[in-house]
């Protein structure tokens, strides 16, 4: 994937900040592992705004609650409407969103000093350890603990950090790592993506796409597929090529509906024939996807909705490593479209 030029300044002038920094820092006793019964209230720094980024962080939350039912968190996110598919898992208290660039909102970065200040934690944990954003949020919030991976970019005084050894390969396990906080076991590399939908989120989801079909005369046994199109720089799959899909799908399943997800970058759907739907609740959004037969995407972060939603998803990567950022599960499947055509991928999309 070709880097913008603005992203390649941005990281090499933050590389040269955090060097600068920690040469004026003086280095804590900082510990690997603390002990999980003294920890009730969490505070899990992400200021990203990314949908996959954020919900990377479910198997981490999930893990939490397994083995500290009690222990409550709170999430500092990038963007509201993100963090908001995380607000309804069983220890999630709190999701607080702050603009990703504190630095140059000073008026934001003020009022979330104050207002960080008000409550106590036990526990810190910044997720990015080389995001200067997460650092900031780090070293302002009340937390008798601090906690990260350890990192030469990392310039906020910790109490305790863990060494990332690469036991996990996928974005979304990754953090599990962290779990070395509390001497847990690591659980397994296939543990899934999951918000957690709640039955009457999917009986709406089921109600809308029942409206939905019914509205266009369509039947209620239909094979629905829900399409998102769009994607980030070169991960992005062509309208064209979209279309030459479409056509060989219904050349073999005249009976396969395909739903068209429209966003505020994607306005107009696909053609005439696909049915459309669009909803700003990522978590409803979601459910849709789950109760439909199908999600088809490229890479980008509804897939990962899809995915945490426990739809069934087909995946199409073109550029990106699909074992960091593939989808998980059984019900999940990621091809390589690379060297394939619209039709073969349609022939796979119908038999999967």
């Amino acid at each position: 994937m070709k880097i913008p030029l603005h992203t390649k300044f941005r990281r090499t002038f933050r590389t040269y900040l955090y060097k600068g920094i920690s040469f004026l820092i003086k280095a804590a006793d900082i510990k690997s592992s603390l002990d999980k019964n003294e920890i009730k209230k969490i505070l899990i720094i992400r200021p990203n705004y990314r949908i996959g980024n954020i919900i990377f962080l479910t198997p981490l939350i999930n893990e939490i609650y397994k083995e500290m039912p009690d222990a409550k968190i709170d999430l500092v996110v990038g963007m509201k409407l993100a963090g908001d598919i995380l607000q309804e898992l069983p220890n999630v208290d709190k999701v607080i969103s702050i603009p990703r660039a504190l630095l140059v909102h000073p008026l934001e970065l003020f009022d979330f000093i104050k207002g960080a200040r008000k409550k106590e934690y036990d526990l810190a944990i910044n997720i990015s350890s080389g995001s200067l954003s997460s650092q900031i949020v780090t070293m302002f919030v009340n937390a008798r603990y601090k906690a990260s991976f350890k990192s030469e970019q990392n310039v906020t005084k910790l109490t305790h950090a863990v060494k990332k050894e690469g036991i996990y390969q996928h974005s979304g396990h990754q953090t599990l790592e962290l779990l070395k906080l509390f001497d847990m076991a690591l659980p397994l590399k296939d543990t899934l993506l999951d918000i957690k939908l709640t039955q009457d989120e999917l009986k709406n989801a089921k109600k809308e796409l029942a409206d939905l079909l019914n509205a266009a005369s369509k039947s209620k046994d239909a094979r629905v597929i829900a399409l998102f199109r769009n994607a980030r720089f070169d991960k992005k799959i062509s309208d064209e090529w979209w279309n030459e899909w479409f056509v060989e799908v219904k050349k073999l399943d005249e009976n396969i509906v395909v739903v068209d997800i429209l966003s505020p970058d994607i306005l107009i759907k696909l053609n005439d024939e696909v049915l459309e739907y669009s909803n700003k609740n990522l978590r409803a959004l979601g459910a849709f996807f789950r109760v439909c037969n199908m999600y088809v995407s490229a890479d980008t972060g509804p897939l990962h909705l899809a995915s945490a939603s426990q739809a069934r998803v087909l995946a199409l990567f073109n550029k990106t490593n699909a074992q960091v950022y593939g989808t998980l599960g059984k019900n999940s499947k990621t091809i390589d479209i690379n060297g394939l055509s619209p039709k073969e991928v349609a022939s796979l999309t119908v038999r999967f």
